[in-house]
């Protein structure tokens, strides 16, 4: 597939502050991690698997969930909620928490097609992030950013992505599969960088939008890095 490079002019600004209260250091945070302090019953992934891809469930039943992932009341706009498919009519298929960690799992094993994408903003990463995903922060790659310097956008889909630049000309022809997430349902990141994706003709059934992000992904315990 090649499609011809457009400057954009749309507007889509989002931005992230989350205030969480503070419990106590010596709270067992819901990480994942393997240093967890473990109690009562073993917690798996599914029936009879601990363990995909280095990513397991926290092991301690009276965990609870990070503070920075506690606060329910976030002001809508911007942190509305997002619709089930926020991309209709393009189909791009939403996701789940098992679909993440076969991706991650393809990813360990060697494959090259596929790659996560956390379209967070830095700081938010350094709070933790998915095992295997690169951040590319959606204030790189979303409309803004593209009516502001397309070929620095260019550069990301070419250098991260495997879309080749053809003289002005997007190759999608070897172009990676996208595991896309930010914060949780209630993020516009991920979705500002999706929507600048399609604007600028990245297959549709190369994108997948994981919508729970990291709220979802805490509240299982899985493990970050």
């Amino acid at each position: 597939m090649k499609i011809k490079l457009l400057a954009i002019t749309i507007a889509a600004v989002f931005t992230l502050g989350v205030q969480a209260d503070y419990l106590g250091a010596d709270h067992n945070w819901n990480n994942g991690s393997s240093a967890a302090k473990k109690s009562g019953k073993p917690v798996g992934i599914t029936s009879g698997v601990m363990e995909i891809a280095g990513i397991s469930r926290n092991q301690d039943n009276k965990a609870t969930i990070d503070p920075d992932f506690a606060k329910t009341s976030r002001k809508c706009p911007p942190f509305c909620i997002q619709p089930t498919h926020p991309f209709a009519p393009a189909a791009v298929e939403t996701i789940s928490e098992l679909d993440m960690l076969n991706a991650a799992d393809a990813i360990a094993k060697g494959d090259t097609t596929k790659v996560i994408v956390d379209a967070r903003t830095p700081g938010w990463v350094k709070k933790g992030t998915i095992p295997g995903a690169i951040n590319v922060p959606f204030t790189k790659l979303r409309a803004k950013a593209l009516a502001k310097d397309p070929m620095a956008v260019v550069e990301i889909l070419v250098e991260k992505f495997g879309v080749e630049d053809m003289d002005g000309v997007l190759n999608y022809n070897n172009a990676k599969t996208l595991y896309q997430f930010c914060n949780g349902s209630w993020c516009g990141q991920s979705p500002a960088s999706i929507r600048a994706l399609l604007t600028m003709g990245y297959p549709e059934h190369k994108i997948k939008y994981y919508r729970g992000g990291m709220n979802a992904w805490k509240a299982l315990g899985l493990t970050t890095k």
